[in-house]
């Protein structure tokens, strides 16, 4: 039986006048007569007469029996108004125009048409304008035969005594992840949203891989699960698929699906090594030299696997990229690890990706308007979100944009590096073809136009990267356009006229590239020479196009881009600043509500962190899925289109953490805001005392760099370092400090952003966390002021519904460092008092697991901390 993932077999053994009963207004349809009811007939000859005998595009209904019925005109002879009314058709309905020649065969344009609606479940076919006739160009897809999930059925595999408890010896009872399973499995069958915060300790990975596996296997269908770290899609591949896989009696497999870029390209890493001396202006041989011997012995591919990451400029030469692919005509296209892994992933069963993986897809998707068939992805319809806290916070990142100054210079370098690189590659190829034919015209097109257009392109980046400087110090972080601090750098005119040199500029090199690619293309003994460097042009024409897209939407937006919050920073010090221009859509829900939860028959997002203070009314309002019932009616936005049934469900832990953490709030530690020494002192003396109790084993989570480097500082001022091994994010690769810290037992590590989510480390080595200060976002970073600014313009109160909930679930997030295990007991020290003095830490506190608080001067708090210890 045909499904939306088969190729549309009717295009390769088309039906015809010529074929039995193709006469007739009728065909073959799995086995069906397949006929126009007289009816049905009728409509289509009135409309066809209504539109003077031009082409009309019918949406009709195929009955059980066979019976083409209900057609209704939908379309009048325009390719995408079909397309578009496909869109909305069910499955197992048939697409009919009228061919008004009579001549009943269809043409390049119906076959395009005919693959294009198959893949929305359609059938298509031609009628002659009387319909008498009917032509099956392709059968409609049987409606699918849906298995539901028994959940449970499923369930009992994890209750004691299933499945599970045979086969696993380290088998615990977790009625919650039996909770979440039973609600997962529902999902799959009634469709819609389901949000699901499930406690550390709850078990949601198997809670939601075994319904997901048993619906794709029993439906023929993929699922796909995103999570927002490595960790976990590690764990998910390496640990729990195989776990499910053994409970089931049905085979199932799955694919961790990686980025392109992640993966090297055997014919460029050949070629690069071939090549190098006109490709890199420092010797890189010993470094290529060292990848081909690694070609032949790893099974991955990917920079994973490599024991040493190269450098960023010989990465971009050697990896997977789709403008430079040969596809099918490379020569090591069977071997390729890309091609492979896609492979691999086209016929798993549950697809392991990322987040950023993810979005990268969706935009794709959005920009092509294509939510049917592959695309960065292959097609899917059931969507796992894991980590979904971070499911703003990635979108917004992967459906904007970035530029850099490195990155310009980096694609200008790739065509020219002082007399190395592309240009010079294929100079060298164009003089080995003598004064004859179209070989001289080319060398002069590189060397009268191109190189002076790129000359020209560097010039003007380096003019406006010299004027947008000063907009922004370094090391500040950085600063939004269009406001007070940071006013459109296009109110100048001397930078608008370098804007638009630029612009014209790299316009004028693209389109330079694009003549001599094309030109090259045009002479077949030219294009078996250089195939792979006009791949390498294309590739930089694509960048250059992509460059000037992203700078003109920071400084220079159209009125279609409102919706984007720009800003420009200056990243590093000295005279290694680099100068990015950046711009992310303000509020991405809408988008996503679009994109993502509407059009997808299954999404499940799930966390430990979804909540706030109890309830899902945050997430669901920053995500697009519409106010939580307890809102009020004038809080959903006007034009909010119906989602399908929204679920939620919320698990509590099944730890003890009355019993087994306390959370301490010391008082007179000084104000924690606006990097005060003395509190940073204070800081590595709390630290160095609780360390003297617990015997080390601490992570100390901070919210900034400086604070962190300060506090590291102290601490070795005072000697702990030769007491407790120390261990300082930013000295040392983060896999390294956490495997140093849990192999010591007693370290003390110091840790910003990536430290407070995706980080397990169970038992004895986590005894104590110390948050030095409460996560509230920056309230000059660009996307929070602007979404503030939005808020108060709606009469809402940003820091209620906005800011404070975003530090809440940061705040959690940090606290689930602790408690990973029933075993585990320690104490949270949240070193910022405003936690217990200021009226919103009452939300904080209530957002946080139920841990007894204890609160005063350090003194009394110590007390409490060694009878706490001393109960061990």
């Amino acid at each position: 039986m045909p499904t939306k993932n088969d190729p549309p077999a009717a295009l390769d053994q088309p039906r015809g006048p010529d074929s039995p009963g193709g006469t007739e207004p009728s065909g073959a349809l799995g086995g069906r007569s397949v006929r126009l009811d007289p009816g049905a007939a009728s409509v289509i000859r009135v409309e066809v007469a209504r539109a003077g005998g031009r082409e009309v595009c019918f949406l009709a209904e195929v009955t059980e029996d066979g019976m083409v019925v209900d057609p209704r005109a939908v379309a009048r002879g325009n390719q995408g108004a079909v397309l578009a009314a496909a869109k909305d058709a069910p499955q197992g309905a048939i697409m009919i125009h009228n061919h008004p020649s009579g001549v009943l065969e269809p043409s390049a344009a119906d076959l395009v048409v005919a693959a294009r609606i198959f893949d929305e479940g359609l059938g298509s076919a031609l009628v002659n304008n009387e319909a008498t006739e009917m032509y099956v160009v392709v059968e409609p897809p049987q409606p699918r035969r849906i298995e539901r999930l028994d959940p449970e059925a499923l369930a009992s595999l994890l209750a004691p005594g299933g499945t599970l408890s045979a086969v696993f010896a380290g088998f615990e009872d977790r009625p919650g992840q039996r909770q979440m399973l039973t609600a997962v499995a529902s999902a799959f069958n009634e469709g819609g949203v389901t949000l699901v915060e499930a406690g550390t300790g709850t078990g949601k990975s198997l809670a939601y891989l075994l319904p997901a596996a048993v619906w794709a296997v029993r439906n023929g269908e993929r699922a796909v699960v995103s999570t927002g770290t490595i960790n976990l899609q590690e764990q998910l591949v390496g640990k729990d698929l195989p776990v499910v896989s053994s409970l089931l009696e049905e085979p199932i497999s799955w694919a961790l699906v990686k980025g392109r870029s992640n993966y090297v390209s055997i014919r460029r890493a050949l070629l690069a090594a071939r090549a190098q001396e006109s490709l890199f202006d420092e010797d890189r041989g010993e470094e290529l030299r060292g990848l081909i011997e690694w070609l032949d012995t790893t099974e991955d591919g990917s920079l994973s696997d490599l024991a040493t990451v190269p450098s960023e400029e010989v990465w971009d030469e050697v990896k997977s990229d789709a403008d430079i692919c040969l596809r099918a005509r490379c020569p090591h296209f069977q071997r390729c690890f890309y091609q492979r892994s896609r492979r691999e992933a086209a016929s798993a069963n549950v697809l392991v990706v990322n987040h950023h993986l993810l979005f990268s897809d969706l935009s794709v998707r959005i920009s092509t308007n294509n939510f049917k068939t592959g695309a960065v992805l292959p097609p899917y319809s059931r969507l796992i979100l894991d980590e979904a806290h971070n499911v703003e916070e990635a979108a917004t990142s992967h459906l904007g944009v970035e530029v850099t100054r490195v990155g310009l210079f980096r694609t200008l370098s790739r065509l020219d590096r002082r007399g190395k690189g592309i240009l010079t590659a294929v100079h060298g190829a164009l003089m080995g073809r003598g004064e004859e034919g179209e070989a001289p015209r080319l060398l002069r097109r590189i060397e009268e136009r191109i190189r002076p257009a790129l000359e020209d392109v560097r010039a003007r980046t380096s003019l406006l990267v010299e004027d947008l400087e000063p907009l922004a110090d370094p090391g500040t972080g950085p600063v939004r356009l269009g406001t007070e601090r940071g006013p459109e750098p296009v109110t100048r005119l001397a930078t608008r006229d370098r804007l638009d040199g630029l612009m014209a500029a790299m316009a004028k090199l693209e389109r330079e590239v694009r003549h001599l690619r094309e030109g090259i293309e045009t002479q077949p003994e030219l294009i078996d020479l250089l195939e792979d460097r006009t791949l390498d042009l294309q590739s930089v024409e694509r960048r250059l196009a992509a460059g000037a897209h992203g700078v003109r939407l920071v400084l220079a937006p159209g009125p279609n881009e409102d919706g984007f919050v720009r800003w420009i920073e200056q990243r590093g010090a000295g005279r290694r600043t680099n100068l990015a221009l950046g711009a992310a859509p303000l509020e991405p829900g809408a988008l996503l509500r679009e994109a993502l939860f509407e059009p997808l028959d299954t999404v499940v997002l799930t966390s430990a962190t979804l909540t706030t203070r109890g309830t899902f009314t945050f997430l669901r309002s920053r995500l697009g899925i519409g106010a939580a019932p307890e809102e009020p009616e004038e809080w959903h936005q006007e034009g909010e289109s119906e989602l399908p049934e929204i679920t939620e469900l919320a698990i509590p832990s099944p730890f003890d953490y009355e019993h087994q953490v306390i959370l301490a709030v010391p008082s007179g530690l000084g104000d924690p805001g606006g990097g005060n020494e003395g509190f940073q002192r204070e800081t590595a003396s709390f630290v160095s005392t609780l360390a003297g109790i617990t015997d080390g084993g601490i992570f100390v989570l901070f919210t900034s760099f400086r604070a962190l480097r300060s506090v590291a500082a102290f601490l070795r001022e005072e000697g702990a370092d030769g007491r407790w091994p120390l261990f300082v994010h930013g000295e040392g690769p983060r896999g390294r400090l956490l495997d140093g810290f849990v192999e010591s037992g007693r370290g003390i590590l110091l840790g910003t952003t990536s430290f407070w989510e995706g980080v397990d480390v169970p038992g004895e080595p986590l005894r104590g966390l110390v948050i030095q200060k409460l996560p509230f976002p920056v309230p000059t970073e660009p996307l929070t002021e602007a979404r503030v600014e939005a808020l108060e313009a709606r009469g809402r109160n940003s820091f209620w519904e906005y800011v404070l909930p975003i530090a809440a679930l940061r705040l959690k997030q940090g606290f689930g460092r602790l408690i990973r295990a029933r075993t585990d007991r320690g104490i949270v020290a949240v070193l910022d008092s405003r936690i217990v003095v200021r009226r919103y830490g009452r939300y904080l506190r209530d957002s946080l697991p139920p841990a007894p608080l204890v609160k005063g001067r350090p003194e009394d708090i110590w007390d409490r901390v060694e009878s706490f210890f001393g109960e061990r």
